[in-house]
């Protein structure tokens, strides 16, 4: 199957588009540059959408995102339905608010009625009325809670819809009178930067410290168990003034920093099949580690995530790799694009953009724009993919994605000026004329100054004359 066949249906629409309206393949040799990337397991493909990419023609920012065969389990497989439906219960019910918080993500808070989180028996037989709650954004499933507070990092800017579900130990969902039992709320969330590291140490109360353990789940990931002594959980006052032993852990895999843990249990997500590393430490309200005698309160395990069954959908790369896109990553993962200066330094321009699934290829985004000025540009994408935090950053030039280039160089026979060139010669002329018009006002500053000098000098001339004259005539 030829390349062009093997472009999903909206990307030959517009690359033909590129191609008969600017008469690319005429004009230059037409080549896709993209820049790969692995990230937590996961494979990036970055470029522009339409490559080249020319100046004042509509294209966007593509990412591919996809994982190995052998990486994960679906998302799917994960939900509720999957795991036998619905179970029937009764006098259940759940209530739940989120509020954006000041330094990360967003706090969510779930205030179940009949209902027991029952986190030590997940994927165990199911008990009427106790489990854990499944975590949704826009309609896409993000995580489990093992307790009634969680905490949602990645979320896109914008309006967003935070529902949750109960689930039975089973993944089940849990039904009154065949209605599951949800609750939903909305809130607009900011634009904000990645999460700050930590900033400075508290001393730790006597008999502090903290132990882990991790479990595989079965579906997927693992389930780590917090055990900290001499220090309380209190999510409650997450960001309050510190309060001596309360506060929040902070988990880390492989090194990077995933996130807070609001209760004894926490689901990891979908790790990355081989050993991870797991470290937990215990932080104040205000976010600063424990510490005795400058050595954090940590503990730290590693677990093995072995490759799961490979049963479920895939697609095949350019080099027979089975890979499958990554999906629901709209609402996780937002794009900022900052034009360069020559020398590779920001231009000062730059906008935060959102993603959207690119019809008709699984793990494919987009966001749509018209780059107007021609040069390096650079695409950074931030948020989260299964949990795990993301901060990438693509800059195009040799070896990665192509420049915007200038539209002169496919046009044929006589470039046409393109609408920022005409602008910088229209703004040329207006200083010119603006100049022109200081030079004519200056000159006539200097006539009208000379004039004046040369009238008062004859008046004096004049004057000294006629004094002149009658002192002769005294005499």
């Amino acid at each position: 199957m030829s390349f062009w066949h093997r472009l999903p249906r909206l990307r030959r629409s517009l690359l033909a588009l590129a191609l008969s309206g600017a008469a690319l393949a005429a004009a230059v040799g037409v080549v896709w540059a993209h820049e790969g990337r692995e990230v937590h397991g996961f494979t990036f493909d970055v470029g522009f959408l339409v490559e080249p990419a020319y100046e004042g023609q509509p294209n966007g920012v593509y990412l591919s995102v996809t994982r190995a065969s052998g990486g994960e389990l679906s998302q799917a497989s994960e939900g509720g339905h999957e795991h036998g439906g619905t179970v029937e219960t009764s006098d259940m019910s759940v209530e739940v608010t989120a509020e954006v918080d000041p330094i990360d993500g967003i706090n969510v808070h779930i205030i179940p009625t009949g209902f027991e989180f029952a986190p030590e028996r997940v994927n165990q037989a199911d008990v009427d009325g106790e489990g854990h709650a499944h975590i949704y954004v826009d309609g896409e499933k993000v995580g489990r809670a093992y307790g009634e507070w969680f905490h949602l990092k990645g979320v896109a800017p914008g309006d967003r819809e935070i529902r949750v579900t109960l689930q039975a130990n089973g993944h089940s969902e849990y039904a009154v009178g065949g209605q599951t039992v949800q609750a939903a709320t909305t809130l607009s969330v900011p634009a904000m930067p990645p999460a700050p590291e930590e900033v400075g140490q508290v001393e730790a109360p006597a008999g502090m410290s903290v132990a882990i353990s991790l479990e595989p789940d079965p579906v997927g990931g693992a389930n780590l168990m917090v055990m900290p002594q001499g220090f309380r959980l209190a999510p409650e006052r997450i960001n309050a003034p510190n309060v001596a032993g309360d506060g929040h852990p902070h988990v880390y895999v492989n090194g990077v920093r995933l996130g807070r843990v609001y209760s004894p249990y926490l689901h990891l997500g979908k790790l990355a099949p081989g050993m991870n590393e797991v470290r937990v430490t215990l932080n104040t309200n205000m976010h600063q580690e424990y510490a005795r005698d400058g050595e954090t309160i940590e503990a730290v395990a590693t677990i093995h995530i072995p490759d799961p069954d490979t049963s479920v959908a895939m697609q095949v790369g350019e080099a027979g790799q089975e890979r499958i896109g990554v999906t629901g990553l709209a609402n996780s993962l937002v794009v900022e694009v900052t034009h360069l200066a020559g020398d590779m330094s920001a231009s000062g321009v730059a906008r935060q953009m959102a993603l959207s699934p690119l019809p008709g290829e699984d793990g494919g985004y987009v966001a749509p724009f018209i780059p107007t000025v021609p040069g390096p540009y650079r695409f950074r994408f931030v948020g989260t993919i299964d949990g795990l935090p993301i901060d990438e950053t693509f800059t195009s030039g040799p070896g990665t994605f192509d420049d915007v280039r200038s539209a002169t160089e496919a046009q044929f026979p006589r470039p046409v000026p393109s609408a920022r060139e005409i602008a910088g010669v229209a703004s040329a002329a207006q200083q010119q004329a603006r100049d022109a018009t200081d030079d004519a006002a200056a000159a006539l500053r200097v006539a009208v100054i000379g004039l004046a000098v040369g009238g008062l000098g004859l008046m004096t001339g004049v004057g000294l004359a006629l004094y002149a004259f009658r002192r002769r005539g005294a005499g």
